[in-house]
């Protein structure tokens, strides 16, 4: 998929990213604009499909530790109760600009 623009959308975010999809930690890219988070993987990666995540469809968004022990991971959960968890850099800005455009 290729990522384009919806009308009135304007990007904020775009940079490198994994999320965790079973036990495959996928590598790709991580683009948040004013309207949705955008997951779209490398093609070097087995499982290949991109998430795509309305800010309608969020209900939290959050910290999370990888493994447990490392301090650089994101957790969003939908209405749906579907969670994706991200290990990003600068977690606290991307966490934040989220929650900007939730409220």
């Amino acid at each position: 998929m290729v990522f384009e623009l919806k009308a009135g959308e304007e990007q904020l975010v775009d940079i490198r990213a994994s999320l965790f999809r079973g036990i495959e930690l996928v590598e790709g890219r991580l683009k948040i604009t004013n309207r949705r988070v955008l997951f779209e993987p490398t093609i070097l990666n087995i499982q290949r499909q991109t998430e795509e995540i309305p800010f309608a469809e969020i209900v939290e968004v959050g910290k999370r530790k990888t493994m447990r022990i490392v301090p650089n991971g994101m957790l969003i959960r939908t209405k749906l109760g579907v969670e994706y968890k991200f290990v990003v850099r600068g977690r606290d800005r991307l966490i934040g600009l989220i929650q900007k455009y939730l409220s």
